[in-house]
């Protein structure tokens, strides 16, 4: 209950935040007053385009007070959702100029005998599309991460930053004074956002560096890395949340990773980490298997709510696949190392033997705690006796108890599993509340 109303005030806030300067143009409209209400509507699709935009720097700068009511991941999917609605706030904005007599040729962005204004709005809107097309295209394209990240970054802050100027000096409502203080105090908020971003968190992660001690291969193309603190005491963490690592030189390298981890949590810090690193891109391919025991790398966590410690039941219904059996494979070594009795069923999903990450350390489990696996392979190899195809009602009804409606689940894994299980679920009539999952698409 405290969480949820936690997260009620930070989203009446974020709200606030996004509506303010259109309250603002309504109370103080400025000196000119003589254009027509689709004017003034443009004017606030506009401002309501520039704090949305500029407030996804928010959602992705790791806050804890804010992450910890939501989870990160969430946040994530409201950042891409929110950065889908700043262009389609802006066509609203350049389309109502327009049908009020703004020349179309204010938006070519080459056109240098515009105003000072003008040319800052237009090359914010253009700033901006390209970041939505190099988005949206990064996985057709297969363009390399780290540089995805960067120009990301970079024209969203050009597209805020050029915007902010356009409002300053081309908004009606921007020339009075009560406008101006508020688009002062959201730029220094803004400026606040980007320097703990990108220089007061990473300054902090460099006194508390971490050392590579194992770099272990694991079945399904994925790799571990043991990791133990140098000169700190490291953090408590919770089974199933994820930290944010960096194999750069320093923390202030831009090549940040949201990875889970893998090993068991435990009420006191001091202790080694465990992440565990499939093969799916040039980071995870390349980087990760030439990482040496000695090396330094940086742990920026934990984060996230995903975790059995948050989601109290009579027994636990864990649902994976490909690189989401790490934050499950936690949980199960937690469950063993605390000795709890409760009963978990663990179903696994995976192309093919070979792909069953730390299935010989889940066996070992079984004798350790009150867990069943249930593993279902896609292609399964001749004189194979567990479950084929894919996770199904049918085969989660053929598996799980009687009580089932009282477990908790939670399910991680590749997007069609999840969208699968969180559509199938409801249909065996588990509450959704019960019902727990995490995904990390960052685009």
């Amino acid at each position: 209950m405290a969480s949820l109303v936690r997260g009620m005030l930070w989203f009446l806030a974020y709200s606030l935040i996004c509506i303010l300067p259109v309250l603002f143009a309504l109370i103080w409209p400025g000196e000119d007053t003589g254009w027509p209400p689709t004017f003034h509507l443009g004017a606030a699709c506009g401002y309501l385009a520039l704090t949305v935009m500029a407030l996804e720097f928010a959602l992705i700068a790791k806050l804890q007070a804010v992450a910890s009511a939501f989870g990160q991941d969430a946040l994530f999917r409201f950042h891409r959702r929110m950065g889908l609605l700043v262009p389609a706030l802006l066509v609203l904005h350049v389309g109502l100029m327009l049908m009020n007599g703004f020349p179309a040729s204010w938006l070519n962005p080459l056109d240098l005998e515009t105003s000072w204004p003008i040319r800052w709005g237009t090359w914010s809107l253009w700033a901006l599309v390209t970041l939505v097309v190099i988005s949206l295209a990064r996985r057709p394209l297969r363009l390399a991460y780290d540089w995805w990240i960067w120009t990301h970054g970079t024209l969203a802050e050009l597209a805020v930053l050029m915007g902010l100027a356009h409002v300053w000096m081309a908004g009606v409502a921007a020339a009075g004074r009560p406008m101006r203080v508020l688009l002062s105090v959201y730029a220094v908020m803004f400026a606040g956002l980007r320097v703990w971003f990108n220089f007061l968190r990473p300054l902090r992660l460099w006194s508390q560096p971490w050392e590579v001690i194992e770099n272990r291969k694991e079945l399904g193309a994925t790799r571990t890395l043991l990791l133990r603190p140098v000169g700190h005491p490291g953090f408590v963490f919770e089974p199933g949340q994820f930290a944010w690592l960096n194999t750069g030189r320093t923390p202030f390298h831009k090549d940040r990773h949201p990875i889970s981890i893998s090993s068991a949590a435990s009420d006191e810090p001091g202790g080694n980490l465990a992440f565990s690193i499939k093969a799916l891109g040039d980071w995870s391919g390349g980087v990760v298997p030439k990482l040496r025991p000695g090396q330094r790398v940086w742990v920026d966590g934990p984060f996230g709510v995903f975790s059995p410690d948050r989601a109290q039941g009579a027994g636990y219904v864990l649902i994976g696949g490909g690189a989401g059996i790490s934050p499950l494979f936690s949980m199960c070594q937690t469950f063993a190392e605390r000795g709890d009795v409760r009963p978990v069923w663990l179903f696994f999903g995976g192309r093919d033997q070979d792909s069953l990450t730390f299935r010989d350390e889940l066996e070992r489990l079984r004798g350790n705690m009150n867990l069943q696996v249930v593993y279902v392979l896609e292609q399964p190899p001749p004189g194979w006796s567990g479950e084929s195809g894919y996770l199904t009602a049918d085969l989660l009804r053929k598996h799980l108890p009687r009580q089932y409606r009282r477990f908790q689940y939670l399910v991680c894994g590749p997007e069609p599993m999840m969208d699968a299980m969180e559509r199938v679920l409801p249909e065996l009539g588990v509450p959704g509340t019960q019902i727990h999952s995490e995904r990390f698409v960052m685009i």
